[in-house]
C-alpha cells in the first residue's frame, strides 16, 4: 500500500504542515513526497535530513473498524517487543486521523526470491512467538476474523449478497456472480464440508485459543520496502489481529499482488506451516478452505462495484474512471477464478 516516490513536490495545506511541526516538535518542516495507496495517503515530510512517514487514514465510520487506533496499538506492541523488519511509531494524532512513522529508505520490491520468503516467514514467525504474551491478549480479532469454515462461508454469502444488491445494478456483474460464481462456490464449499467431517472438525466450532494467532493481514511483498542490503521491512498493520494462522497463509497465496510461482507458493506453505506444526490440523484446514479463500478474494476484487468503496479510494487520491475500473476488476476476477482449481 505504502509506495513512496521521491522527487515530485506536492502540496500540502500549510496549517496541516504547521500542525505536523507542533505534532513533531519541529522547527520547520518539508513535504518531500505524497502517494496514495488503496484507502489512505501516505506524506514523507523531512527536517534536517530525518525523515517520517505521515499515513492519512478517512474518516471514521460507526460500527466499522477503526483503523487508525488498531494499527497504532499495533506498532506499540510489535515495537515495545522489539519486532525487526518494521518502522518504528512516532507518534499518533487522532484529530487528523494521522499515524507517524520513522521513514524507510526503499523501494517495493518488483521480483522475490527464497531469501525474501525467508525473511518474510521469519517476520510472521517473530509476530507468532509473541501469541503468549500477556499484553497480546488485549489486541483485537483481526478484520474479517475466520475461526471456523461456517464463519468463512459466511462472509463469502455476505460479500456476494453484497455486490448482488449494489444500487445501480450492473449486468455483467450479475451475470458472472450467478453463472460462474456460484457454481465454484456450491461445488467447493461441499468439498470443505465433506473434509471437515472426515477429520472430525466441526464446520461451527471456533478455533481453539491454542491454534490461534496474531497475524498481520494483508500481509505480502506489496505491503513492504527492500533497502539497499537487500533486508525487507513491512507495514500496514491495520488489519493485524487473533486469527486462524490458515487464513494467513491462504490470503498470501491468493493475493493479486502475490506473484508467486508454484516453487515459491510451496516454499511459504513449508514455512508458515512449520510456525504452526503444534497444530495437528493446520494443513488440514488450510486443504479444504484455501479454494474457498480464492473465492473470497474473487469477491474482493470486485468491491470497486460498491459506493462507498470508491469513495474511499477517491480519499486516497485514487485516479481514473469508475465505469473503467469496474471493468478491469470483473476481468481480474474471472481471471482468479480460472486460477482456483488448486
Amino acid at each position: 500500500m505504502l509506495l513512496f516516490q521521491l522527487g515530485a513536490i506536492f502540496s500540502m495545506q500549510s496549517l496541516e504542515l504547521e500542525h505536523l511541526k507542533q505534532l513533531l516538535a519541529c522547527r520547520s518542516l518539508s513535504l518531500i513526497s505524497q502517494s496514495g495507496g488503496g484507502n489512505s495517503k501516505v506524506f514523507c515530510v523531512m527536517e534536517n535530513g530525518k525523515k517520517w512517514a505521515i499515513k492519512s487514514y478517512p474518516p471514521y465510520a460507526p460500527n466499522q473498524r477503526d483503523r487508525l487506533a488498531a494499527e497504532c496499538a499495533v506498532y506499540q506492541f510489535l515495537n515495545q517487543h522489539q519486532v525487526k523488519a518494521m518502522p518504528t511509531l512516532k507518534t499518533v494524532c487522532l484529530d487528523k486521523r494521522w499515524l507517524v512513522i520513522d521513514w524507510i529508505e526503499g523501494s517495493l520490491p518488483k521480483t522475490y526470491d527464497a531469501f525474501d520468503i525467508a525473511q518474510a516467514v521469519s517476520f510472521l514467525g517473530a509476530v507468532a512467538k509473541l501469541n503468549h504474551v500477556p499484553a497480546a491478549q488485549h489486541l483485537p480479532l483481526a478484520a474479517e476474523a475466520c475461526l471456523s469454515l461456517d464463519e468463512l462461508i459466511q462472509q463469502i454469502e455476505m460479500r456476494r449478497k453484497r455486490l448482488c444488491d449494489v444500487n445501480v445494478p450492473d449486468s455483467a456483474l450479475q451475470d458472472f456472480l450467478s453463472h460462474d460464481f456460484l457454481p465454484c462456490l456450491t461445488r467447493y464449499q461441499a468439498v470443505a464440508r465433506e473434509g471437515y467431517r472426515k477429520h472430525g472438525i466441526l464446520s461451527d466450532q471456533l478455533l481453539l485459543d491454542a491454534h490461534r494467532s496474531l497475524i498481520p493481514s494483508d500481509f505480502g511483498f506489496h505491503n513492504s520496502l527492500r533497502d539497499e542490503q537487500g533486508r525487507l521491512y513491512f507495514f500496514d498493520f491495520d488489519y493485524f489481529g487473533w486469527d486462524d494462522p490458515v487464513k494467513l497463509l491462504a490470503d498470501i497465496l491468493w493475493h493479486p499482488k502475490m506473484v508467486l510461482s508454484e516453487v515459491e507458493k510451496e516454499q511459504f506453505i513449508h514455512g508458515i506451516s512449520a510456525i504452526y506444526c503444534a497444530d495437528p490440523l493446520f494443513l488440514v484446514r488450510f486443504r479444504y478452505t484455501v479454494p474457498l479463500f480464492g473465492l473470497r478474494w474473487v469477491l474482493i476484487l470486485l468491491n470497486e462495484f460498491i459506493p462507498a468503496f470508491w469513495q474511499n479510494r477517491q480519499h486516497a487520491n485514487v485516479q481514473g474512471d469508475w465505469d473503467e475500473a469496474k471493468r478491469i476488476q470483473l476481468g481480474r476476477a474471472r481471471e482468479l477464478l480460472t486460477r482456483l482449481a488448486w
